[in-house]
């Protein structure tokens, strides 16, 4: 009945996307696009907005891409992986993937890359296990784009990490999750879609978040931010091998070229925006506290350990890339 079920939800979603897709036989390829963030206006989906526009200049009209927001699909957030995978979307923006792709946690690990320096050593090598670990399920990554820190905010008074204690703190993977239980949290894992209700509902006093991400769109629900960076969050553009394979070899080329041109300036924009964003939130009546170097201190002991015991967890592969990544690092 379960299995029953599952196939009737994925036709559901099927013919939501073809009811609204208005294709024309005139155009060779149509794809449908899924993006966990449930608003346009954040520097994310403007970047993809142009990534597939560009696409489609590029490519002369041989792919157009129509995007989908976040909630506006009945897929999770957690589910885009699988959704790429299955074929029910063609291409994804896919930042929730460490349920299905686990390997990829150690570019997460609590306050183990410090730097966007750092974080660009450490992706350079993780990007093959993260392709090989994808191409499994059928998919291709693209190109990846980077928050900046994710930081804590809250309803609740947070001006050091002290405070996280007996909180419940929306998180965005395993690992945080673990930081914010060695903290005396609790954490809450949750898509962006979901944030605002829950933060109304107290489902969850705060969140982990950069300014130019959930922080500014949830700015009225929150009233404090700590700046202690946790770790960076990175996305993925994911597409479908096989509706990849489907394409001339020139507009392939295409579509990845425009794609690793175009990602680095989403990261760009967002680190841009990160500092002014944090002041307007500041003028605007938050509660925003700079780190303090005795938590960063405290904090990177606290959670060394994790480290090597959350890849032993996970497998002899990923011990062996988080030894690579501690290596590079000095750490």
């Amino acid at each position: 009945m379960k299995r029953r079920s599952h196939a009737l939800g994925l036709l559901a979603i099927i013919a939501t996307i073809a009811a609204g897709s208005g294709t024309s036989a005139e155009a060779a390829t149509n794809w449908d696009m899924y993006v966990y963030n449930p608003v346009a206006t954040v520097s994310a989906v403007k970047g993809i907005n142009r990534i597939i526009a560009e696409i489609e200049k590029e490519t002369n009209g041989a792919l157009t891409i129509r995007l989908h927001l976040g909630g506006s699909l009945p897929i999770k957030t957690t589910n885009i992986t699988q959704a790429v995978s299955q074929g029910i979307v063609q291409m994804g923006d896919d930042g929730y993937f460490l349920g299905n792709v686990p390997i990829g946690g150690v570019l997460r690990l609590p306050m183990l890359i410090r730097t966007p320096e750092e974080f660009k050593k450490a992706e350079a090598i993780m990007q093959p296990y993260i392709d090989k670990a994808f191409a499994k399920k059928g998919v291709v990554v693209l190109g990846t784009y980077v928050y900046p820190f994710q930081v804590p905010f809250s309803r609740k008074k947070l001006t050091d990490l002290a405070d996280i204690k007996g909180q419940k703190i929306r998180v965005t993977s395993p690992e945080q999750g673990a930081f914010i239980q060695m903290l005396g949290g609790a954490p809450v894992t949750l898509g962006a879609p979901e944030v605002p209700s829950a933060l109304d509902r107290g489902v969850v006093d705060g969140v982990l978040t950069a300014s130019s991400g959930g922080g500014n769109t949830w700015r009225d629900l929150l009233k404090y931010n700590y700046r202690i960076g946790i770790n960076y969050f990175d996305s993925l553009i994911v597409v479908n091998k096989a509706a990849f394979e489907k394409l001339a070899p020139e507009v392939q080329a295409k579509v990845r070229k425009t794609v690793t041109d175009l990602t680095p300036s989403i990261t760009a924009a967002m680190a841009k925006e990160e500092e002014d964003l944090t002041q307007k939130m500041a003028a605007g009546g938050m509660i925003v506290t700079p780190q303090k170097p005795e938590d960063v201190t405290t904090a990177e002991k606290l959670v060394a350990s994790y480290w090597d015991s959350w890849a032993k967890e996970k497998g002899p592969e990923a011990v062996e890339a988080l030894k690579k990544v501690r290596a590079a690092l000095g750490r």
